[in-house]
């Protein structure tokens, strides 16, 4: 499967793939290893440990946009290489925000009943194993990527540093502290920048980063590709509330700090200089430039 997948991602006129049909595919390919990684952890074991099974299975193989692990690959794509050895590291990053969408729905947090339509994991599988099923994929995707990386300790070592800082304390988990504070006493728009910098766009760059990284590209393009990452979560944050506030303007929102037709300028300005970044790259006509414009376009 992964071996079709990279001649499939590798763009040319022979390949005749649209945009689309390059999503779908990454998307199915994250898919497939995120399945065979969860099915080898299959074996005998007690009620209790297959109902946390059956919780993990539940959010991490139910769907979503796969956006950051397609990400990856996508950068992998731009620079001629394979999905093969980033992989790994683009689903542990997945791994990473599924624990992170279970967390954010329990009720000490934002207590949300349905999640892309369905019951939040908590609501089906109880508050404790669902506790217990973000806190397994959290530590899981460390294990998976000091397992794929074994050979190259030092690479794996460098993806562990990258990841954990976005995930962490000046990453998402510090950026969600800001959020829920803010519910009581809202934010300014630094004070909004940042928290979205942390909470949502950490992990989106770090997907872009922590791909060109695996690839040992030069450290220079390794930081522009970080760039570009870090505009491209902004770009889907603005997007996300521009979405979110299409009925009725959301509180703790860029619209409602700036206004929507200003939030939209905002987008596409970040946009713009994030092609800029792609075009610095030499690599603007790749699926990473149709990203962009999909992420301004999308619809949900």
């Amino acid at each position: 499967m992964l071996k079709e997948t990279q001649q499939r991602l590798t763009l040319s006129p022979k390949t005749k793939m649209n945009f689309q049909e390059i999503l779908e595919s990454c998307q199915q390919t994250v898919q497939d290893a995120m399945g065979s990684y969860w099915a080898k952890k299959q074996g005998p074991r007690s009620e209790a440990l297959q109902q946390l099974g059956r919780s993990i299975d539940y959010s991490l193989l139910g769907g979503g946009k796969r956006f950051r692990p397609v990400l990856a690959l996508l950068v992998a794509d731009a620079f001629a290489g394979g999905p093969q050895k980033v992989l790994p590291f683009a689903t542990a990053v997945e791994m990473i925000h599924t624990y992170s969408l279970i967390h954010d729905d329990l009720p000490c947090m934002d207590n949300d009943d349905f999640r892309r339509g369905q019951p939040t994991n908590h609501k089906v599988f109880g508050e404790s194993t669902a506790l217990l099923a973000g806190d397994a994929l959290l530590t899981e995707a460390f294990f998976a990527i000091s397992e794929a990386y074994s050979r190259e300790p030092q690479l794996g070592l460098k993806l562990i540093n990258l990841l954990s800082e976005a995930a962490g304390f000046s990453g998402m988990v510090g950026g969600q502290a800001i959020d829920l504070s803010s519910k009581e006493s809202g934010l300014a728009l630094q004070e909004l920048n940042l928290m979205h910098a942390l909470k949502t766009g950490a992990l989106i760059r770090v997907a872009a980063e922590g791909a060109a990284v695996v690839l040992g590209l030069p450290t220079s393009i390794q930081e522009q590709v970080r760039s570009f990452g870090q505009k491209l979560g902004l770009a889907f944050q603005l997007k996300d509330d521009l979405l979110d506030s299409a009925e009725s303007i959301e509180k703790g929102s860029f619209p409602e700090l700036l206004g929507l037709a200003e939030t939209e300028s905002y987008l596409n300005e970040v946009t713009a200089e994030a092609q800029t970044i792609l075009k610095e790259l030499s690599i603007e006509s790749s699926a990473l430039a149709q990203l962009l414009q999909m992420n301004s376009t999308r619809s949900h």
